[in-house]
C-alpha cells in the first residue's frame, strides 16, 4: 500500500462522553477502517469520566455515580447518538435495556425551593410532557424565534392565573399622552387578531404583543425598529399593570408571587434580547455579563425575580459558583439564557429523561460495546503524562504515557454482568491484572491524582509511527498538567486554562427502608435550589430493580444528592499526600451529616421522630445495624477533587477564550470536552457530544450539520439600513 493510501492512525485521550462521541461518528462513516486506525486511550480500568459509574459488589451490585446525571429533553444530538448506538447493539426483545426506550423514561415533576421568611416551601412545577422524541432531528430555535415562544408562553401563565379576568380593567395612566410612535403600526398589525385596541386595555398589552411577534418575518433583519420598539413598549407596559395587580399579594400569596417572578423574568429576557441585539448575533452577545447582572439590567425584580428559586436552581443546575464557592455565584448571561430557553422551551417528550441504570450501564456500557465491535482498540489503565509539541510549534510530535499495572492477557475485559446487565465495576477486576492482589489489599485508587502507585512502565508514541492524528478528549482540569507544554508555546492554549474556570464537586447517596410516599411525596421529583451547598435532591427509586439486593436489606428508596464543593487554598501538589483524597470525603461524610440533622426535615417531613423533632436514622438501610449517624457508613458519598472530574464553569466573560474543536493551534490536534467553543459552551452532555461530532467533521467531514451549533439561521453580516 502506498504511503498516499495508508490508514491515519488516530489516538483518542480519554474515555468521557467528548471523547467516545467522537470516535463514535468517526467509526461510523461507511468503510471507516479503510482510511484511519482508531485507539483509545483511557486511565483506570473504566470509561465514562466525569459520567462514569461503578458497581459496587459487595453492597448489592448497587449503582455509585459521581454525581445526579439526568439528560434534558433538548439533548437531540446525544439522544440521537444513543438511539443509533441501542439500534446497532440490538439486544433481543426482553432483555434489561434492550432499546433506547428501556433505557430512559421521561420526568416532568421539578420542584423549586424557596426561603420565604426563614421557611422553607415546595414550589412544584409540572411540565407537561408532547408528543416528540429527542433525537427524532429538526432545528433548534433561532435566538429570534425565541421570542414569540417566551411571549406564548407569558400569556399561557397569565391566562391559567386568577388575574386574567382582570385584564380589561381601564388604566389610562398606563401610556398617558399621546400614543408611543408605533401605536398605529401595533393595532394596524395585530387588530386581525385581538380586534380593535385601545389604550385602556391593559390586559391586551401581551396579546398584542404576541400577535405581533408571531406575525413578523423568521428573519429580524427583515424587521422595522418599530417592531421591536413595539414589542418591547407593550411587555413593559403589562408588567407594570400586572404588578399593581399582585403587589400586596406577593409576600402571603405564593401562586401570585410566582406568577409574577415567572412573567417578570420572562420579560426582561424578551427585553433584553432585543436591546442587547442577541436576535441578530447570539447569546454569546451578553456573555460578558452575569445572568443576574444581566436580568437586573433589563427590569427584573430584585426582590421577587432575581432572587427567586427559579434563578438559584439555574445555577445550581450549572454548578454555577466560581471556585464551588455558593457564595461568589456567576453564569455567563448569553450561555446560561441559551441553555435554560433550550431546555424550558426546546425539549422533546418531556424536559427531562432519567436514565434506568447508572450512566455507566445506560451510556458507556453500550458504547463501549457497538466500539469495540466495529474495531476500535482500547487501552485501558494508561495515564497521559504529557503531550509534546514539534520544534516549530505547529503540531503534536510525541505523547508520553505511564501504563499503570500489567495485564494478565492482552486484552482488559472492563465490564461485568449485574441482573443481565453489561456494567462497569466500582473497582478494577483484579483478577486480569498482575499486580490486582496488591491493588486492592492497598485500596489503590488508579484513578487518584494523588495515588502513591506509580506506574509499571512508560509509553512513548511518535507522530509518523504510533499516530496521525490525535484527539484529547481529558477535561480541562487536567490540561495545565498533562499540556503544560503547549500552554508554553501558544497564547490560545494559556488563556483558556486561565480564563475558563472549573469547580469541584461533591455527592451523596442514601439506600432507604420506607417508600417515597412513607417520606411524604405521592410523585417522584426532581428538587433544586436548596440549602446550599448540598442544593439538589433527585429521588431515584426507579434504579433498585437494577440493583441485586439480597434478603430483607433491599432498599425501598434510593435519593441522590449533589452540589458544589469549594476549592481548598490548601491542597496540596497533586501525586504528593496520597491521604488527602480521604480527608476531603470525610469532610463530606461531616456536611451530609449535618444536612440530614438540621435540613432534611423539609424535603423528608415522616423522616423526622416528631417527639424528638430530629432525624430517625434507622430509615438508612445498613445491613451491620448499626445505631445513629453511624449508619451512614453504609451510603456513599464522594468528593470530586480530581482535575479530570471537575465541572467546567461558564463565568461571564470566558467563553471568548474557549478553543473550537477544530482550532487547537496545531495541525493534529483535534478537542474534544465540554470545554470547547462547541456552540453550547455548557457543561453538559450534549455540549460535549456536539464537541466529539465536530471533530469528526473536521477529521471526517461528516456529519455535515449538528444541531443547536449556531443561534442565527444566516451567518451573514446584519446591515442597518434592513431594519428601516
Amino acid at each position: 500500500m502506498s504511503e498516499s493510501n495508508a490508514r491515519k492512525k488516530i489516538v483518542i485521550l480519554g474515555g468521557g462522553v467528548g471523547a467516545m462521541a467522537a470516535a463514535y461518528a468517526i467509526t461510523e462513516q461507511p468503510g471507516w477502517q479503510e482510511r484511519y486506525e482508531v485507539t483509545l486511550y483511557q486511565l483506570g480500568w473504566r470509561l465514562g469520566g466525569k459520567g462514569a459509574s461503578g458497581r459496587n459488589a459487595r453492597s448489592g451490585h448497587r449503582i455509585e455515580e459521581h454525581g445526579l446525571h439526568i439528560w434534558l429533553g433538548f439533548y437531540e444530538n446525544a439522544f440521537a447518538m444513543i438511539r443509533r448506538c441501542y439500534d446497532e447493539l440490538a439486544r433481543k426483545p426482553g432483555e434489561p435495556l434492550a432499546t433506547w426506550q428501556d433505557a430512559f423514561k421521561p420526568h416532568s415533576l421539578v420542584v423549586f425551593e424557596e426561603q420565604i421568611d426563614g421557611y422553607w416551601k415546595h414550589w412544584p412545577c409540572e411540565y407537561p410532557t408532547n408528543d416528540s422524541l429527542p433525537g427524532d432531528g429538526g432545528l433548534t430555535p433561532a435566538a429570534w424565534e425565541y421570542i414569540p415562544m417566551i411571549l406564548g408562553w407569558m400569556r399561557g401563565a397569565f391566562a391559567n392565573s386568577s388575574h386574567y379576568e382582570a385584564r380589561r380593567e381601564s388604566l389610562p395612566d398606563e401610556i398617558g399622552g399621546e400614543p408611543p410612535h408605533w401605536w398605529d403600526q401595533v393595532v394596524s398589525s395585530v387588530e386581525s387578531f385581538v380586534g380593535a385596541l385601545s389604550l385602556d386595555a391593559a390586559g391586551l398589552f401581551l396579546e398584542a404583543a404576541y400577535h405581533l411577534a408571531r406575525s413578523l418575518d423568521p428573519d429580524p433583519r427583515h424587521h422595522h425598529r418599530y417592531h421591536h420598539d413595539a414589542i418591547t413598549g407593550l411587555v413593559e407596559r403589562f408588567i407594570r399593570w400586572l404588578w399593581r395587580r399582585v403587589e400586596r399579594e406577593v409576600e402571603h400569596d405564593d401562586l401570585a408571587r410566582h406568577l409574577f417572578a415567572q412573567i417578570d423574568i420572562a420579560a426582561a429576557v424578551v427585553t433584553g434580547m432585543i436591546a442587547d441585539g442577541v436576535i441578530f448575533n447570539g447569546f454569546d452577545v451578553i456573555d460578558d455579563l452575569d445572568l443576574r447582572d444581566w436580568l437586573r439590567k433589563h427590569g427584573a425584580s430584585e426582590r421577587i425575580s432575581i432572587n427567586s428559586a427559579w434563578v438559584r436552581a439555574a445555577y445550581d443546575l450549572v454548578f454555577g459558583f466560581r471556585g464551588g464557592n455558593p457564595r461568589k455565584p456567576a453564569v455567563a448571561a448569553g450561555t446560561g439564557l441559551r441553555g435554560t430557553l433550550r431546555m424550558v422551551l426546546g425539549y422533546k417528550g418531556a424536559i427531562m429523561w432519567k436514565m434506568q441504570a447508572g450512566m455507566g450501564d445506560t451510556i458507556f456500557a453500550p458504547m463501549y460495546q457497538v466500539l469495540k465491535r466495529r474495531g476500535v482498540k482500547f487501552e485501558f489503565f494508561h495515564r497521559v503524562r504529557s503531550l509534546a509539541p514539534s520544534p516549530d510549534g505547529r503540531s503534536i510530535d510525541r505523547i508520553t504515557l505511564g501504563r499503570q499495572v500489567t495485564l494478565k492477557r492482552g486484552d482488559y475485559d472492563p465490564l461485568v454482568t449485574v441482573k443481565g446487565l453489561p456494567s462497569w465495576p466500582s473497582e478494577p477486576l483484579y483478577d486480569q491484572i498482575v499486580e490486582g492482589r496488591q491493588l486492592q489489599e492497598g485500596g489503590i485508587n488508579l484513578e487518584s491524582y494523588w495515588t502513591p502507585w506509580q506506574d509499571v512502565a512508560t509509553v512513548t508514541l511518535e507522530r509518523g509511527t504510533d499516530f496521525d492524528l490525535v484527539v484529547l478528549g481529558i477535561s480541562l482540569g487536567a490540561l495545565p498538567t498533562i499540556c503544560s507544554e503547549l500552554i508554553a508555546v501558544n497564547d490560545s492554549w494559556r488563556n483558556m486554562v486561565e480564563q475558563v474556570q472549573t469547580c469541584r464537586t461533591q455527592a451523596f447517596q442514601l439506600w432507604l427502608t420506607p417508600s417515597l410516599a412513607e417520606l411524604g411525596w405521592e410523585t417522584s421529583p426532581i428538587a433544586g435550589g436548596f440549602v446550599e451547598p448540598l442544593d439538589t435532591w433527585a429521588d431515584m427509586s426507579h434504579l433498585i430493580d437494577r440493583e441485586a439486593w439480597e434478603g430483607g436489606g433491599s432498599p425501598r428508596n434510593i435519593a441522590y444528592f449533589c452540589g458544589p464543593l469549594e476549592d481548598d487554598p490548601e491542597e496540596p501538589p497533586y501525586f504528593t499526600d496520597p491521604d488527602y483524597p480521604a480527608r476531603e470525603a470525610s469532610k463530606v461524610k461531616t456536611r451530609v451529616i449535618q444536612f440530614l440533622t438540621e435540613h432534611v426535615g423539609h424535603l423528608w417531613p415522616e423522616a423526622i421522630v416528631p417527639e424528638t423533632g430530629e432525624i430517625n436514622w434507622n430509615l438508612l438501610v445498613d445491613p451491620e445495624g448499626r445505631q445513629g449517624p453511624a449508619r451512614l457508613d453504609a451510603q456513599y458519598w464522594v468528593a470530586n477533587i480530581d482535575p479530570t472530574e471537575r465541572y467546567v464553569l461558564m463565568v461571564p466573560g470566558s467563553t471568548q477564550y474557549r478553543l473550537p474543536s477544530d482550532q487547537s493551534g496545531f495541525d493534529n490536534l483535534y478537542l474534544a470536552g465540554d470545554w470547547t467553543r462547541n456552540g453550547l459552551n455548557a457543561g453538559c452532555v450534549e455540549a460535549a457530544v456536539m464537541s466529539g461530532l465536530q471533530v469528526s467533521r473536521a477529521i471526517t467531514g461528516s456529519p455535515a450539520e449538528i444541531v443547536g451549533e449556531t443561534d442565527i439561521r444566516d451567518q451573514r453580516p446584519f446591515s442597518t439600513e434592513q431594519r428601516g
